[in-house]
């Protein structure tokens, strides 16, 4: 059994004592302008980046054409009460980084539960479109982003990227589509090559990951409310970059996900390197959800994702001490298993744990898998069937 719990307690509480951003007399207020909101936003931050405060005020919309990238800011409060309007649909947008960019170090960014983020994801959805950029990125330490709305996101909400000792929480992400056309694309936070994070007492509803961890240290999640998103993933080796990447200690808890695809996943494809070393799931409900616990390095080889399946469980990523603990809730499909391990030829998964697992079956629910697991046979969940 992995003791991660314990050891993460202190540094969540390190994490909060550390983030002590400056508070200052200067003040830039955002204001509009009269073609494109993109530059009085960036002349504001400019005016204020080492040491003052943006707001932007109450009840304004602003309607940024262009996108924003801002860096090397440092020891600013960023006031976010107004609305920042994502542009209308354009495919030139495609593949670029972010609507929203924000790169630097004591950063206070607190939308004071009005600041919200409006998006235009129908108009992608509808173009079937899921190319665009993700609406808020950020490369920040020492910092804290509190109490802001995103809705209606084409592509991701929040992404995080060479982040460390950074804590988001009381965040609301809703982007569900209101027509036949899916929200694909539309994951919820997300980070990368980032140490020691907080994400916390968040609300979600999506059409993707509630979060994705495409890698990093210490990284804690607790208190979010997921409906209809792909739930919490731990995103190993997907991409085409032949990166290794490092997961280690990541701990997620007292959550939900309700009517989801999956609940508990860490996925990867074979022929991408990596370790994966201490992850623990615990506590969490999984309400009407399909495929309750997923840990695979096999993802995208199915008949639909041929073409991204490398096929090479050689360079796999390594899977070890992984404890899924306190799970409960019900399954929304016989088709799928409520445990699935699937793990590579030469890179087995080691030491993983599952305890009290309470999640009810449909009748004629396929039998739980557990391919190149040690210690297998020893796992209770590995020889369940559900009932005829």
């Amino acid at each position: 059994m992995v003791q991660l719990y314990s050891t993460l307690i202190p540094i969540a509480l390190s994490l909060l004592a550390s983030l002590n951003v400056v508070h200052t007399a200067k003040t830039c207020v955002v204001k509009k302008s009269n073609s494109d909101d993109a530059l009085t936003i960036i002349q504001a931050f400019n005016d204020c980046k080492d040491g003052g405060t943006i707001l932007f005020p109450k009840g304004t919309n602003f309607y940024p054409k262009t996108l924003i990238s801002i860096s090397n800011l440092k020891n600013i409060n960023v006031q976010f009460y107004g609305n920042f309007v994502l542009p209308n649909y354009n495919a030139q947008f495609n593949g670029k980084p972010a609507f929203f960019e924000l790169k630097g170090e004591n950063i206070k960014f607190d939308g004071n539960g009005s600041g919200t983020f409006v998006g235009t994801g129908q108009q992608w959805w509808d173009a079937k479109n899921n190319q665009g950029p993700i609406v808020f990125r950020i490369t920040a330490n020492n910092s804290v982003f509190r109490n802001f709305r995103i809705l209606d996101a084409p592509n991701g909400h929040m992404a995080m990227t060479g982040c460390d000792n950074t804590v988001v929480e009381k965040i609301t992400m809703n982007s569900v589509s209101k027509s036949k056309n899916f929200a694909m694309n539309t994951d919820a936070w997300g980070c990368a090559y980032s140490n020691n994070l907080i994400f916390r007492d968040s609300v979600i509803a999506n059409g993707d990951d509630c979060t994705a961890i495409n890698g990093g240290t210490n990284i804690t999640v607790s208190n979010i409310q997921c409906t209809g998103g792909h739930g919490y993933s731990i995103i190993g080796a997907l991409a085409t970059d032949g990166k290794f990447q490092t997961f280690k200690n990541i701990n997620i808890a007292n959550s939900a996900c309700t009517n989801c695809l999956a609940g508990l996943t860490i996925k990867a494809s074979p022929g991408r390197p990596g370790l994966l070393d201490g992850v623990r799931f615990q506590n969490i409900k999984l309400n009407n959800v399909a495929k309750p616990i997923t840990l695979t390095t096999h993802y995208y080889c199915d008949d639909t994702f041929q073409s991204a399946c490398y096929k090479n469980d050689g360079t796999a990523i390594k899977f070890k001490n992984v404890y899924i603990g306190g799970i409960t809730g019900t399954s929304s499909s016989k088709d799928y298993p409520i445990v699935n391990l699937n793990c590579a030829d030469n890179t087995p998964c080691e030491n993983i744990t599952i305890k009290n697992v309470k999640v009810k079956a449909m009748p004629g629910t396929k039998k739980n898998v557990c391919i190149n697991v040690l210690g297998s046979n020893k796992m209770a969940q590995c020889a369940w069937e559900a009932s005829k």
